[in-house]
């Protein structure tokens, strides 16, 4: 019986870690496996279209100004997801359990059906917005992002000298970016450890978005690979 017949008998050669880019995540800085170490900022959104002419000009030339004052590289990315509103279904719950009128327990009741019934049959969806900025760890003579930012492995080992050195040109970037988003009336944010693991975990697990127990947990199969 050969082991193509036999799938218990398949040697596993890789891990689902082995397929990924990410090779740590430390002192809320994300690194890749090819060495390069990246920040990433949570900022909020505005609706254009319901803006004034004027304001609409406004945001135009603040953005404007932004894109003409990077020296570095940035992404924007967008990630969409199914609203989770269990907190908010636990928060009536509990609130309901204070009520003493069974009257207002009913309406409870018909409200939180409704916003429950709501958000399955609109299939409503929520969106972050994020902005990477990359620290590469080498650049060649013709720069291409692409390839660089996501190249080759390369064997890292005590990432403690490349965080480091991350910190001294990364930082500087994220205060600046924060800066101009805020002219744009722009809330935006650093995401820290906890916040990487969960963006990322809901990335790769979208049909259960929801992480359990404590996420020093999680750290090891990011690190290693082990499990």
């Amino acid at each position: 019986m050969s082991i193509l017949s036999d799938p218990k008998r398949v040697p596993i050669v890789a891990t689902t870690q082995d397929h990924l880019d990410i090779e740590d995540i430390k002192d809320n800085l994300l690194i890749l496996k090819n060495g390069n170490v990246c920040i990433v900022i949570e900022t909020s959104a505005v609706n254009f279209y319901l803006l004034s002419e004027i304001e609409q000009e406004s945001k135009i030339y603040a953005f404007a100004g932004l894109l003409n004052s990077l020296g570095f590289y940035i992404q924007v990315m967008i990630h969409t997801e199914n609203i989770d509103i269990s907190r908010y279904l636990k928060h009536l719950d509990e609130y309901k359990l204070k009520q003493r009128d069974p009257k207002i327990k009913y309406q409870i009741d018909i409200y939180r059906k409704n916003i429950k019934d709501l958000i399955v049959k609109n299939n409503v969806l929520d969106k972050h917005f994020y902005i990477v900025i990359p620290y590469l760890a080498s650049m060649p003579k013709k720069p291409s992002f692409i390839k660089q930012f996501f190249g080759k492995q390369a064997k890292l080992g005590d990432t403690t000298k490349l965080v480091e050195a991350a910190k001294i040109r990364l930082y500087p970037r994220r205060d600046h970016i924060i800066k101009q988003l805020s002219r744009m009336g722009l809330r935006s944010r650093q995401l820290e450890s906890a916040d990487l693991i969960k963006l990322f975990y809901s990335i790769y697990n979208p049909m259960n978005a929801k992480i359990r127990g404590d996420f020093d947990e999680y750290t090891g199969p990011i690190v290693s690979g082990s499990k």
